[in-house]
């Protein structure tokens, strides 16, 4: 790394801060939504509906999405209440978090050599196994005593949310810095390393943190935007630390798999609680994997 290079990655964590990207809708929707989409929240069936309206083209996309076959409704639904009320408060929150996404991996400003299906396709595995470790994390700290820093603020659902958006900055990154981008992916295949260490060596500054810039301009709450910021560094996050653990853990296990009986790699292993069962989370990982649609999902990338 050199201080060019470091000059640059200074001048474009700047220009997010002042120009982040775009959503697409209008951008104050998006933590009125998650907002209304929280567990516990008061908001209606008929608000968020309210809500979503307020952007046609967001409209639009829930009720395409809704009526994929990932879904698989009833019928074909044309009314965008009756998709709200057919899919529930939860999975209308990722289907709107799915558009934010793909909003920013299927940008025409990406270099024609980013691989947006591959980058999809790990953040849906990714999130479906944040998920997965934190309901069953969440059930065990019900029944044994955990220390309260191993206790999880992050509902599931919002640990999807999460590892859906755990690595979008990569996307971030190759829109805004095309050429840096390459450099950086170039680096990562002749070294045979990971993106994030190709990403330090360059210019000092991974996607992660590129990624909860963005999140955090956009208004999403810090229980998203810290975890994601430290996903490489867990053990290093200031704050929910244990949910900078259980991301960093479904990131590793989402890149490299289980263990050939189901257990958790021992990378991931060590991310959990000391008294977690981590043999019991392996097995819950691999039946929800084994049952997921992720590879219906997949084609909301192309």
């Amino acid at each position: 790394m050199n201080a060019e290079r470091l000059k640059e990655a200074r001048l474009f964590f700047r220009e997010l801060v002042e120009k982040p990207p775009q959503l697409p809708y209008e951008a104050t929707l998006l933590p009125q939504l998650f907002a209304a989409t929280r567990e516990g929240s008061s908001a209606s069936l008929g608000d968020l509906t309210a809500l979503i309206e307020r952007s046609q083209k967001l409209a639009t996309k829930v009720l395409s999405i809704a009526n994929s076959a990932v879904y698989a409704l009833e019928s074909t639904v044309t009314s965008l209440q009756r998709a709200v009320a057919l899919l529930g408060l939860r999975e209308v929150r990722s289907i709107i978090i799915m558009i934010s996404t793909l909003s920013a991996i299927k940008s025409p400003a990406l270099p024609a050599a980013f691989d947006s299906v591959r980058l999809w396709k790990h953040q849906l595995r990714a999130a479906l196994i944040a998920k997965t470790l934190a309901a069953a994390l969440i059930k065990e700290a019900a029944t044994k005593e955990l220390p309260q820093e191993d206790r999880l603020l992050i509902a599931p659902d919002e640990a999807y949310a999460a590892g859906l958006l755990h690595d979008i900055g990569m996307a971030f990154l190759a829109a805004g810095r095309p050429k840096v981008w390459q450099a950086i992916e170039d680096m990562r295949v002749k070294e045979n390393i990971a993106f994030v260490e190709a990403e330090d060596a360059y210019w000092g500054m991974d996607h992660a943190v590129i990624g909860a810039q963005v999140l955090s301009q956009w208004k999403l709450p810090r229980l998203l935007t810290d975890p994601i910021n430290w996903h490489h560094a867990a053990i290093l996050s200031p704050s929910f630390t244990a949910e900078a653990k259980l991301l960093s853990a479904a990131d590793h296990i989402a890149h490299h798999g289980l263990g050939g009986n189901g257990e958790l790699p021992e990378q991931a292993a060590a991310l959990m609680p000391e008294k977690a069962d981590v043999l019991l989370l392996g097995q819950e990982v691999k039946r929800v994997l084994a049952e997921s649609p992720i590879d219906a999902m997949t084609g909301m990338a192309e």
